[in-house]
């Protein structure tokens, strides 16, 4: 007999996309669902999308908050709301594939010894374009020894319920999966991929992927220092407080300025054949050392990693 899977949404200001969202979910081959939909008090025609697309299926559950509460707070509401067995994660501007959710929860029976699954993924423009395919690892090995240089598993995973109940909930905004999946690995959780595109993740101006820049790269760095603090000190329990966060989050026109001027000669990079733009990689890195050099060269030896494992 199947079991309950309730899918976590939460939105802000995505009315071009969020129909076709929600209706990827709704159309799913695995129908015992219940859709949790928390809008973020957005400012554009979102939530009355919403409130059309709930008169249409009894399992959609909507909710908004009266303020701005940002994705951590909007997700740790929704997971109060949940009544499943099993919970599982959607972007409100992002596309499932129709059989995702018989996808995951298959694995997880399959697999009884894996409390979280997540999938490969599609990079997807505003107009559904396919830009690349991101292949994630696979088993629980490699997802821990990849780990500490950039999140081995997104946002958009399945798990259980009472995971989030033993473990905590999601506490740190921009970073909050990646934080999540860190504190899984203390725990010694195994954790792995479905090597199967089964999601869609789109990448837009104004959201989190694209926007958050060096703020995100800073909080990256921080729930990286606090894993290697609970792995340096053999302990579960780290030094996460509010005041020390808020202080990761302060930026002074100087490093704005800095990253701002790195940032132009990565996409001169990036944007040019390897051979004529390599000029600028290394401009990129002297303007940001500790941020963007940083990132670039974790991202290199997550590669290596992931495919040597």
């Amino acid at each position: 007999m199947k079991e309950k899977i309730s899918v976590l949404i939460p939105t802000y200001n995505v009315e071009k996309f969020v129909e076709k969202a929600i209706r990827s979910i709704m159309i799913q081959t695995y129908s015992d669902l219940e859709i949790i939909i928390v809008d973020d008090c957005s400012t554009d025609n979102t939530f009355h999308i919403l409130q059309q697309l709930a008169r249409e299926d009894s399992r959609i559950k909507l909710f908004r908050n009266e303020t701005n509460k940002k994705i951590a707070e909007t997700l740790n509401f929704a997971l109060t709301q949940a009544t499943g067995k099993y919970i599982a994660r959607m972007d409100g501007d992002d596309i499932s594939h129709p059989k995702r959710m018989e996808t995951l929860y298959n694995y997880l029976q399959e697999n009884p010894e894996v409390k979280l699954v997540g999938s490969n993924v599609l990079s997807i423009d505003e107009v559904d374009n396919v830009l690349k395919k991101s292949t994630l690892p696979e088993s629980s090995e490699t997802i821990k020894k990849v780990a500490l240089y950039t999140s081995p598993i997104l946002h958009i995973w399945m798990t259980y319920k009472n995971i989030y109940e033993k473990y905590g909930n999601y506490r740190i905004a921009g970073v909050e999966d990646y934080d999540f999946i860190l504190r899984l690995i203390s725990n010694n959780v195994k954790l792995a991929n479905v090597q199967e595109y089964i999601y869609s993740v789109r990448i837009r101006k104004g959201n989190t992927v694209s926007s958050m820049g060096l703020i995100q790269l800073k909080l990256s760095n921080y729930v990286r220092k606090l894993y290697e603090e609970r792995i340096r000190n053999n302990s579960c329990i780290d030094s996460f407080s509010l005041e020390e966060y808020r202080q990761v989050l302060k930026t002074n026109s100087f490093q704005k300025k800095m990253f701002g001027l790195s940032a132009f000669f990565l996409r001169k990079f990036l944007i040019r054949k390897k051979k004529e733009g390599i000029i600028y990689l290394p401009l990129a890195i002297l303007f940001s050392p500790f941020y963007q050099g940083k990132y670039l060269i974790n991202r290199v030896l997550y590669n290596l990693i992931k495919h040597n494992k």
